[in-house]
């Protein structure tokens, strides 16, 4: 993608969106069950779901210090990632597949989640 064009995306980052306050009102707010992260991704989802679209706008500039939230929390915030990565496809995806097709993804969320886990941990510290 060029990063100069203006294109429909599937989501954009939560640090900064304009949203209709027809939407808001079509689809509702954030998701409180994604406690710190996912929840602009499932926003995104379900505004797009509606019919609406989301759009990516070159001329918008924000500056966002990613990770500033979780610096002191490195372990939990990595938690909460990964649950917030298995709620999404529970709530989006999870009843369109068999037991085990969910059961293989969950598994391979939690190898993902295991292993940087484990490089965090091996990090040397600051």
């Amino acid at each position: 993608m060029d990063e100069d064009t203006a294109i429909d995306v599937d989501s954009v980052c939560g640090a900064y969106m304009l949203i209709r306050r027809e939407v808001i009102e079509r689809v509702g707010m954030f998701d409180e069950a994604f406690r710190m992260y996912g929840e602009d991704l499932d926003w995104a989802y379900r505004i797009k779901a509606a019919g609406w679209r989301v759009r990516y706008h070159p001329a918008v500039v924000v500056l966002h210090y990613k990770g500033q939230s979780s610096r002191q929390r490195p372990m939990s915030s990595i938690r909460a990632f990964y649950d917030a990565m298995r709620r999404f496809y529970d709530k989006h995806y999870a009843q369109q597949h068999s037991a085990p097709f969910n059961a293989m993804i969950h598994a391979g969320i939690a190898a993902y989640e295991a292993v940087v886990l484990l490089q965090n941990r091996l990090k040397p510290r600051r």
